[in-house]
């Protein structure tokens, strides 16, 4: 599994700060006696901090599974399996700021692979030789549908 290391623990913290900063603000207002404060903003208040809280959560919990039939991608909005022969290669290029790799697909597009950073340093560029590595021996691509 590959998971990103310095983004998840700031994402988890920053996540539960959020929230507990939109439930403090929200009471406090109330708290105050602002004239113009009313329940229904408590609400609307709370609502919009889980929101925030839940956008911080999902960016934290980003990972990438491999097995040997497939490779699922879980990225902030959308997860995806691919199997094996669908993946032709990893491209990841941290020297020129990319910062996470890309896998190259055999309809020609890319996907991203946010659950390995560049932000990790060392550790990020080892998970992406890793990727790659995996790549080369589960991907059976001959490319002969080109």
């Amino acid at each position: 599994m590959f998971r990103p290391s310095v983004l998840r623990p700031l994402t988890m913290v920053a996540a539960a700060a959020v929230l507990v900063s939109f439930a403090v603000l929200s009471y406090a207002l109330g708290a105050i006696g602002w004239d113009a404060w009313k329940p229904v903003d408590v609400v609307w208040m709370n609502g919009i901090g889980i929101l925030f809280a839940a956008v911080l959560w999902r960016l934290g919990a980003v990972r990438a599974v491999a097995t040997p039939q497939s490779l699922t991608v879980r990225n902030i909005v959308r997860t995806r399996t691919f199997a094996w022969p669908e993946i032709f290669g990893v491209s990841y290029r941290a020297a020129s700021g990319q910062p996470w790799p890309v896998l190259d697909l055999a309809d020609g597009t890319t996907y991203a692979v946010m659950a390995i950073q560049t932000a990790d340093g060392a550790r990020g560029a080892a998970a992406a030789e890793r990727l790659r590595r995996l790549v080369d021996t589960y991907g059976t691509h001959d490319g002969s549908d080109n």
